[in-house]
């Protein structure tokens, strides 16, 4: 017997508790309040609420008998203002919701009728559902029929009805199309994606048995629209969408991850649980359902192995498992494990239930325990991105530059927020970083012609019009000199006098430094070139950097001779934005602080990525795109 409660009214609330002294000092008079609800956003209306709900919630506990669930006695659950109340008869019920009735009098509180349902369910009848009448404050509750379900946190629920929330996913992705059709920016769009919509999504897949068809297709949409927020075309690898901004992604979740990280971490935090009861509760259904599929009484260890989907022995005995979240969170756990290799683990030592979660990065294993249960939830999504970087990586088309851009956050500094970014920079950057722009030798099968149109070069590729085709050189001149320009003004005075390309003096090397720090005092000499290489693969920058220290060796070795002390470095920008992190040592060697450092990284990232979008977009129109 089951009565959901939902839409609490506070508007009469701050009358009652004033008037009937809860509070041991006076209240101060509030007009505002008095003549209607408690105002939203202000801070008294959760402690005013509260107060009104615990002695509801109080009575109900002490005064009900409940459903025997699992062994404990469960008379009501609470989620803010939806209650639950559970027994096993009509009157019992009725009972309940007549004390809830005048403790509600009493509060001032107010139930919506309309918003309220009852289930009677009775398995021994023929019709299971009983359309059994109650009332709560002297109005009828809707009562639930067969098939018909309740909308309870967001999730159906009812007898024999599909708990799959199609209406929120289709409310979301509504919202997601009002979000497409705004006037927000498209780093906006995304940002309001991920914090509106999908914690709302990521809430109702916890406690739901989600079909993943529906989910799929949420998903097919949702990817198509950020795709086209970041100007990508559809063939455009999957991947990009689901990496975290910092490795250059849209930080957007896959729908089928987010609902398999959701059950595997809502069964975790029950197991979990501080609270004994939920606890003790959650544990006899997870040994219930164990024994159902193994046909034996469970030991912990066998509880870890189901949980983690084993398929082996007497656990791959088909037993017609009833449905419930420890078979969905078996499921999820499984489909995880083939991809990530997670598992639960049974700690004989500390008598204990975990998750182990690989790291993927690096060898080596992570078990959260349940002293660090706030960690799993973290723990599987940087797997599941860790995951999809690595994929997105081993493509040899697509992910040749996003190897590189990847591997330090100020790459992709403008993701978030689209910092120092025009939106022509915007639209050009990733589809330039996965190879999808429009070029004669990246058109695979409609183009037969595969030269460049400017040079008569054989492959009109990305790398060959940014970096080597020469009717662009004074553009390649420009970013050089940008980037330069930035370090230059970066560096501090008391270092030495500095020379910007310009030989050294008492020296017979026609070499010309971009970058001559000098110490005459001290002897102290510092060398730094500047170059901007296109982004193929990790090697292509250390290669870079060899080149320019191969370069200038022959010119240190003869300001050694004369007992000076000289470094030699480079700092490397890639064409499309990468930051190499061996740049690191050269903003330490300039003397930058560590807030200067971060804003000089984003504006030289900046800078490249400008430049190469006009290169480009001149290369395609034949139209000037800056001023010398």
């Amino acid at each position: 017997m089951i009565s959901f409660l939902a839409g609490c009214s506070q508007s009469a609330v701050w009358q009652e508790v004033s008037a009937y002294q809860l509070f041991p000092l006076p209240l101060p008079k509030l007009p505002d309040c008095r003549q209607g609800r408690v105002k939203q956003g202000c801070p008294l209306s959760p402690i005013v609420f509260n107060l009104a709900m615990e002695p509801l919630l109080r009575a109900i506990a002490d005064g009900a008998d409940g459903f025997d669930l699992h062994g404990e006695r469960v008379s009501i659950l609470a989620y803010a203002d939806d209650l639950v109340l559970l027994t096993d008869g009509p009157e019992r019920l009725q009972g309940m919701l007549n004390i809830i009735g005048r403790v509600a009098d009493w509060t001032g509180l107010c139930f919506n009728a309309k918003k309220c349902a009852s289930l009677h369910a009775d398995r021994s009848r023929t019709d299971s559902v009983l359309t059994t009448e109650f009332l709560i404050q002297g109005e009828s509750v809707i009562p639930l029929v067969e098939g018909q379900a309740y909308q309870h946190l967001g999730t159906p629920t009812g007898f024999r009805v599909q708990q799959t929330p199609e209406d929120t996913i289709q409310e979301i992705l509504q919202d997601t199309a009002k979000i497409d059709a705004s006037l927000l920016a498209p780093w906006q769009k995304i940002n309001a994606l991920n914090t509106f919509l999908i914690p709302r999504i990521a809430f109702v897949l916890r406690g739901s048995a989600v079909a993943k068809v529906p989910l799929n297709k949420a998903d097919n949409a949702i990817r198509q629209l950020v795709k086209k927020w970041m100007s990508l075309p559809q063939r455009a690898s999957n991947e990009f969408v689901y990496i975290a901004h910092r490795h250059g992604g849209a930080n957007v979740p896959r729908m089928g991850d987010l609902c398999d990280i959701a059950v595997v971490t809502h069964a975790f935090r029950l197991l979990t649980c501080p609270d004994a009861m939920v606890k003790n509760v959650a544990m006899t259904a997870l040994r219930a359902a164990t024994a159902k599929r193994i046909g034996r009484a469970p030991s912990d260890q066998d509880v870890a192995t189901f949980l983690s989907g084993s398929l082996d022995g007497e656990f791959a005995w088909d037993r017609s498992d009833m449905a419930s979240l420890w078979t969905r969170a078996r499921n999820a756990t499984r489909r995880l494990g083939k991809r990530l290799g997670c598992r639960w683990v049974w700690s004989e030592e500390r008598r204990e239930l975990g998750v182990l979660v690989p790291r993927i990065e690096t060898e080596g294993n992570t078990i959260v325990s349940p002293r660090a249960r706030g960690l799993l939830e973290k723990s599987l999504k940087a797997a599941v991105h860790t995951l999809y970087v690595d994929t997105l990586k081993k493509k040899t088309d697509q992910g040749k530059a996003f190897e590189v851009t990847s591997k330090w956050d100020s790459s992709n500094h403008f993701l978030p927020a689209g910092s120092f970014t025009r939106f022509a920079d915007w639209r050009f950057i990733h589809r330039a970083r996965l190879n999808c722009v429009p070029l004669n030798g990246a058109i695979r099968n409609r183009n037969p012609d595969k030269r460049c149109r400017k040079c008569g070069y054989a492959m009109e590729t990305l790398p060959h019009v940014l970096c080597s085709c020469r009717p662009h050189a004074r553009a390649w001149q420009l970013c050089h000199n940008a980037v330069q320009d930035r370090l230059v003004k970066a560096i501090v005075p008391h270092l030495g006098e500095i020379a910007v390309n310009r030989t050294i003096p008492d020296t017979d090397s026609p070499l010309r430094p971009d970058i001559v720090i000098m110490d005459e005092d001290r002897k102290k000499i510092i060398l730094i070139d500047v170059t901007i290489p296109f982004e193929n693969r990790i090697l292509a920058l250390r290669e870079a950097r060899a080149r320019k220290l191969e370069k200038y060796a022959p010119l240190a070795d003869a300001l050694r001779t004369k007992g000076c002390e000289v470094y030699t470095d480079s700092l490397i920008v890639g064409a499309l934005g990468a930051w190499d992190p061996c740049n690191e040592r050269v903003l330490r060697t300039c003397g930058l602080g560590c807030r200067y450092a971060r804003l000089m990284r984003r504006l030289m990232v900046s800078d490249t990525i400008r430049w190469s979008r006009d290169i480009y977009t001149e290369h395609i129109t034949s139209h000037r795109q800056y001023r010398v």
